[in-house]
């Protein structure tokens, strides 16, 4: 079956189609961790919108936002703009505190980087600087658990 998702596909879809292949046949509490890095991604992509679109975009934005504000930016952004939004959400702010949380926040945060690439909704080349931010950011999350992990050892005892 051919992917309907192009590179003028908006947020919305891009995330269904992705979150909708990353739940299937999870069940408990593998799903709900993912749910819950879905909810988070799209709670950080309403909230920090602001920071990455430019003055056109915000205009079309706060256009949408007057008929439905829950969902705007993901309804008319696209692919591009998420991986800005990915750069932002593998800051420190956005990181859950449970580590087996973080964990997966961070394993779905490059799944998503690698399917947008992996799809050509995003020019790699060109976007490199906040591709970097996201590699950059996932590998300091994951250095963080690695740390995290060997505190609770040590203090243990183990």
């Amino acid at each position: 079956m051919d992917n309907p998702l192009t590179t003028t596909s908006t947020i919305d879809p891009i995330l269904s189609e992705f979150f909708g292949s990353q739940l299937d046949g999870k069940k408990g509490v593998t799903r709900r961790r993912i749910e819950d890095v879905e909810a988070c991604l799209r709670a950080c992509i309403e909230m920090e919108a602001e920071r990455i679109l430019v003055s056109s975009d915000l205009l079309l934005l706060a256009s949408e936002r007057e008929f439905d504000p829950v969902g705007a930016v993901a309804r008319v952004m696209h692919a591009e703009d998420l991986i800005f939004i990915l750069s932002i959400f593998v800051g420190p702010q956005w990181q859950p505190t449970d580590p087996r949380q973080r964990q997966i926040h961070l394993r779905i945060t490059e799944l998503l980087t690698r399917y947008l690439l992996r799809l050509r909704l995003v020019d790699g080349e060109g976007l490199c600087c906040p591709l970097l931010d996201i590699e950059c950011g996932i590998s300091r999350g994951r250095d963080e658990l690695r740390r995290l992990r060997h505190a609770i050892k040590v203090a243990s005892g183990a």
